[in-house]
């Protein structure tokens, strides 16, 4: 009876003071992000960036395509730094997860005779599986120069704001896989061999409000040099904004 009731006590002032650091951390987190629109400071905007987007290769092999339905998502928390006093100047960086899911019609054959080096064949045409795609999970750097209108009011901003935030990112892969489902069988095969562990390139938002087009373009193929196929990676979707 004791040791239960020990256990009890440990239990309760665990989520006892669990419930406690969450409240004070959702308070710390919401005063962070706290809006003053009639601070006569500058403020600071968009420190939270959720993207879905639609990711494709360029230079495919012959054979091979991606389908229209390769949508991966993004989401960053940026440190916004107006450069002006109307804020409608500003530098930007920040860190995030990004997830590509690219879905296709091959499949990777590394060969070890000769060199090593990593191949991307389509399949037969008689060979229609219910899922052929491969996944990269990155932790992500992305750097904005921001422009933006900036109506001093709160209602005026409400109407019209626009945003064109120029930038560049750079990640390193936490992990891949490939995933092929066929009625019969699911096959999940994890690090394919060659896959170059890093990538960067220029990105692009652009809209009004808190929705905006955004775009990206990797300067690095997916493979390392000359171990695999040349695949470059480009991106196009939406951006929801906060804060």
């Amino acid at each position: 009876m004791g040791t239960k009731y020990q256990e009890m006590k440990k239990y309760l002032i665990t989520v006892f003071a669990g419930i406690i650091w969450i409240n004070n951390f959702s308070q710390g987190i919401l005063s962070y992000f706290k809006i003053r629109a009639d601070d006569a400071h500058t403020e600071r905007f968009d420190r939270i960036a959720i993207d879905l987007k639609s990711d494709q290769w360029l230079n495919t092999p012959k054979g091979i395509y991606t389908k229209w339905y390769s949508i991966g998502v993004s989401a960053y928390l940026y440190k916004d730094i107006p450069l002006n006093e109307k804020s409608n100047i500003a530098f930007a960086f920040g860190i995030g997860l990004s997830s590509d899911n690219i879905h296709h019609n091959g499949t990777f054959i590394t060969h070890s005779d000769e060199k090593d080096y990593t191949d991307f064949i389509p399949y037969d045409k008689s060979f229609e599986p219910t899922i052929n795609k491969i996944t990269f999970n990155y932790v992500e750097v992305p750097f904005e120069f921001r422009f933006r209108t900036m109506n001093k009011s709160r209602e005026e901003r409400r109407k019209f704001n626009f945003r064109f935030y120029p930038g560049f990112k750079a990640g390193y892969m936490l992990g891949n896989h490939t995933k092929l489902v066929t009625p019969a069988t699911k096959i999940k095969v994890y690090r394919t061999p060659n896959i170059l562990p890093y990538r960067y390139g220029p990105t692009l938002r652009i809209g009004f409000n808190k929705i905006s087009f955004i775009a990206f373009y990797s300067l690095t193929g997916i493979f390392e040099s000359g171990k695999g196929v040349e695949l470059n990676t480009f991106s196009v979707g939406v951006s929801w904004l906060r804060f």
